[in-house]
């Protein structure tokens, strides 16, 4: 599947992109009705947006969905998730379904800081331009930063030292890690990171937990552990105390 990752804190659950994989979400809470919704995305890449058709939750009738821009081109990320919905992509349109969208694009931040989430927009570097988001609740900071690439050829919307300072001490960290040395170097400024870069980061940053994210869709399960050993390996000779994960379909942490 392709990219979503949730947050749920009390009664409300934050979905960070609807990639394919909210299929799988909306199927697992579908039967919690009292769980409400928001939705944010970091770019409208097609990966990032093509399962939100699937989300089965707007399907309920009346339920509330929230949804939200990026400050990147105002409306153009928010109105991708509904521009597919067109009637010649995907059969349904946006006017027959039955669950309340609420559009959030005025001061969408403060929205969310009012539900419990406090976000900070961070840029990435990747083509087209995409946001990451460091998400503090409570006293728990998580920071969700795909589609970034750590050191690219082209110009830079965010150097490593801030990058660095923006998830300093986080309690989870999720990073995009699609790449090895061997598929550079041509795959440099494809807008995604060496696993070894985000081994690095972590380390730097003495985050707590570290999830190594967006995998290469050629990367299979036995390459993936083998990455993950060889992270593991490079942390421990290191004297971190970073607590690496490759994510996989349906991991869980609790905070």
């Amino acid at each position: 599947n392709t990219s979503c990752v949730s947050i749920t804190a009390d009664n409300k659950i934050l979905i960070l992109d609807a990639g394919t994989g909210i299929r799988n979400l909306g199927s697992a809470i579908i039967s919690k009705p009292d769980l409400e919704i928001f939705v944010i995305v970091t770019h409208s890449h097609w990966d990032h947006i093509q399962g939100f058709p699937f989300f089965t939750p707007i399907y309920q009738p009346n339920r509330p969905v929230h949804m939200f821009p990026t400050l990147h081109k105002k409306n153009v990320v928010l109105a991708s998730l509904i521009d597919q919905m067109d009637g010649a992509h995907f059969p349904i349109t946006p006017d027959q379904v039955p669950s309340n969208f609420n559009f959030v694009t005025e001061n969408p931040l403060e929205f969310l800081e009012s539900n419990g989430f406090h976000l900070e927009m961070v840029p990435m570097n990747h083509p087209g331009k995409a946001f990451g988001y460091k998400i503090t609740i409570d006293d728990k900071i998580i920071c969700y930063f795909t589609d970034n690439e750590i050191d690219p050829p082209y110009e830079k919307s965010i150097e490593l030292n801030e990058l660095t300072n923006q998830c300093r001490n986080a309690d989870i960290l999720i990073h995009d890690a699609q790449y090895t040395e061997d598929d550079m170097p041509l795959k440099h400024g494809w807008g995604h990171s060496l696993i070894s870069q985000v081994t690095e980061l972590g380390k730097s940053a003495e985050v707590k937990n570290l999830v190594y994210y967006h995998h290469d869709p050629e990367r299979t399960d036995d390459l993936l552990d083998k990455e993950l050993e060889k992270a593991a390996k490079t942390l421990k000779e290191n004297g971190s105390s970073v607590q690496p994960y490759f994510a996989y379909e349906g991991l869980k942490l609790t905070l």
